[in-house]
């Protein structure tokens, strides 16, 4: 495929949050574009070293390799056009790249703070309703465990606090821990140590947190306002897809679900699910 070509291309992956919300905005947006997903479900895969780098299992090693000759980042989602590229993370270069309006300001750092605080606790609750035999279950159309979907739920904070101590994120969050996720307690703990970590750094350093700077983030040049409304509406997007497995999976009656005052004005998907 040349990269000469004037159509806009979408590579995207299933269940990957930032793909669904590029997706939507395309579509918002009356763009036409061409779909690529990087997913294949027929049991053919990259090599590990691709797969850490795009952080999803079960990607098409022929798309990989298109997009490797395109000199496209190893990651999703991506929107192309002819030779130029812009991180589907990042919504503003998306319309830069497509002469596209576009004009959002986060909320306030505050109430993105007691928005996520909910959002943790949450999935606290949650975690109890996940049957022990389900743990390893995969969601839909994804390689993802129902494990795996909690622990990405706490690991993006986590990626959050981990920055703001000094690491740059310079590639798709793989969290890697020395002990067995698909524990409840294993996974409660870690919820745990994250909401009591982020508590602590927002009620001291994140009082004197200069929100304007620049994000050291590999998929843009966010502010670290716009970095934390990230990670906050991220969070939240996965808390309501592990809403939705438990009550379409799992038959579980759930007594409290989220409100959706939660997702007023924050920039996340409409949809839980891609459709295709």
């Amino acid at each position: 495929m040349s990269a000469t070509d004037t159509a806009t291309h979408l590579y995207w992956a299933t269940g990957c949050t930032s793909c669904l919300r590029v997706k939507e905005f395309l579509e918002r947006t009356n763009t036409s574009f061409v779909s690529h997903n990087v997913v294949r479900t027929d049991g053919t895969t990259a090599d590990d070293d691709v797969e850490a780098s795009v952080g999803i299992q079960g990607v098409d090693p022929e798309l990989m390799d298109e997009m490797a000759e395109l000199g496209l980042p190893q990651h999703v989602p991506i929107v192309r056009r002819g030779e130029e590229w812009a991180d589907g993370k990042d919504l503003k270069n998306v319309a830069e790249l497509l002469d596209i309006d576009y004009d959002a300001e986060p909320l306030p750092v505050g109430e993105l703070y007691d928005r996520l605080t909910i959002l943790l606790e949450t999935t606290q609750e949650y975690l109890e309703y996940l049957p022990d035999d389900e743990l390893e279950t995969h969601i839909p159309n994804r390689p993802r465990s129902y494990a795996d979907l909690v622990q990405h739920i706490y690991s993006l904070p986590d990626v959050f606090m981990m920055h703001e101590a000094g690491v740059p994120m310079t590639g798709v969050p793989r969290m890697e821990h020395d002990w067995d996720h698909n524990s409840k307690v294993a996974l409660r703990t870690y919820g745990s140590s994250v909401q009591g970590r982020l508590d602590d750094w927002f009620e001291s350093t994140g009082q004197t947190c200069d929100w304007s700077e620049t994000a050291d983030v590999f998929w843009g040049q966010p502010t670290k306002h716009e970095f934390f409304e990230r990670t906050t509406w991220h969070t939240g997007q996965h808390v309501r897809q592990l809403e939705w497995v438990l009550q379409e999976v799992c038959g579980v009656e759930i007594e409290n679900p989220l409100d959706d005052a939660l997702w007023e004005d924050l920039p996340m998907p409409e949809k839980v699910w891609n459709d295709n």
